[in-house]
């Protein structure tokens, strides 16, 4: 696990990302990291996110992560900023807990992405409120699904294959309805048919 407090240099054509808990913990459910790492060289999470990783039990799967999973610290004016989006997300209609401090790991993730050097990579989040909350700062949002979805356009993964993925993080308690599931792959297989 590396940790980073100044910027990296980039490498041209290559894709990175941003991450908040959630997309990594399904991808950990779903024993998918090495699907990330061949989309994304890079994923950067902020402390919160290790802190909360490492809360759910996910200590060695982080370990395993890297050095594609890469911590980067905040700075203090950061960390303000980072309180602030969350009582934002908090108080967001479609938030599910409206307690700031339970939102620090999604407010974090943006902030982070608000900073220059990731300004162009993808932001991962499931949360809908942080992802409205997010929208409002332009920045680039997709989630583990859509993680999934870039997947099987680039030939990594199957349509079938994706649908397996998000029915083995529903089994281990994330909250992926079944609807939600299905649309997901019908959108897969279309996605296939259209290339």
């Amino acid at each position: 696990m590396t940790s980073q407090t100044e910027s990296v240099s980039r490498l041209p054509g290559v894709t990175y990302a941003v991450s908040n808990t959630g997309p990594l913990i399904s991808t950990f459910q779903s024993d998918s990291f090495s699907l990330l790492a061949n989309l994304f060289a890079e994923i950067y999470i902020p402390a919160a996110c290790l802190a909360e990783l490492k809360r759910h039990g996910y200590d060695v799967d982080v370990q395993a992560a890297s050095p594609q999973l890469v911590v980067v610290d905040l700075t203090v004016r950061e960390e303000s900023r980072a309180l602030t989006i969350a009582e934002q997300i908090a108080q967001h209609s479609d938030a599910n807990d409206p307690v700031a401090v339970n939102h620090l790991g999604e407010a974090q993730a943006i902030v982070l992405a608000l900073r220059s050097e990731y300004r162009r990579d993808l932001l991962l989040l499931d949360e809908l409120a942080a992802r409205a909350v997010a929208k409002q700062f332009g920045l680039k949002i997709s989630g583990f699904p859509g993680a999934l979805l870039l997947a099987v356009r680039g030939n990594l993964i199957s349509p079938e294959d994706l649908q397996a993925r998000l029915l083995a993080c529903r089994a281990q308690g994330t909250h992926y309805g079944l609807t939600f599931i299905r649309q997901v792959y019908n959108m897969a297989k279309q996605g296939r048919r259209e290339k």
